[in-house]
């Protein structure tokens, strides 16, 4: 049965060729970007990390990590969105790739994009999320990010910072968000 709702937004992330990264030293990973398909309208799902992580610990992030030996991407984004929230993510539901983006933890991130049915029982996983909320898209595609130039050892960038509230969507986060809205506008997603 079609789905014009996922057709649509399948055209609108597809259509991009994604930009790719790649840098000696760095190892693959990949985020699931949660498009809910909610009773009000599409949302997005965040998680904030725990504050007991090494790395990036209370950040907002879209969920996912490393890439396991013999893992495709797309696995990789799902089993550790299962992993982290407990999110059962079917493989019809993907919708495409985003832009690479490098992390200053020495990974090259790919964002895959899913719709998923919203809502879901979530399981968390407290050892990596401390807890997940969602933003309406529409919200999102009003909100006008600032941006900051950062650098590390290895690559400068821009970061874009989404203020929501009394939450910062920034860093990767910030920048995968803002490769997605991008997409969104250029096709018309999400505006009404």
């Amino acid at each position: 049965m079609s789905d014009p709702l996922f057709d649509t937004l399948k055209t609108a992330v597809s259509v991009h060729e994604p930009e790719t990264f790649e840098m000696e030293g760095f190892r693959a990973a990949a985020v699931l970007v949660p498009l809910l398909r909610a009773p009000d309208g599409l949302e997005l799902l965040f998680t904030i990390r725990s504050s007991q992580l090494s790395n990036h610990a209370g950040q907002i992030s879209f969920p996912g990590g490393r890439v396991d030996e013999g893992e495709s991407l797309w696995e990789a984004a799902r089993r550790e969105t299962f992993e982290e929230v407990g999110l059962k993510v079917p493989d019809e539901r993907f919708l495409g790739c985003l832009d690479d983006h490098p992390s200053p933890a020495l990974y090259t991130v790919t964002p895959m994009v899913a719709l998923l049915d919203w809502p879901q029982k979530l399981t968390l996983n407290p050892a990596e999320v401390d807890t997940v909320f969602t933003v309406p898209l529409k919200t999102l595609l009003e909100l006008t990010p600032y941006t900051e130039r950062r650098s590390t050892k290895q690559f400068s960038r821009t970061l874009h910072f989404y203020p929501h509230g009394d939450r910062l969507i920034w860093g990767l986060t910030g920048n995968v968000l803002k490769n997605l809205l991008d997409l969104l506008r250029e096709a018309n997603v999400g505006l009404d």
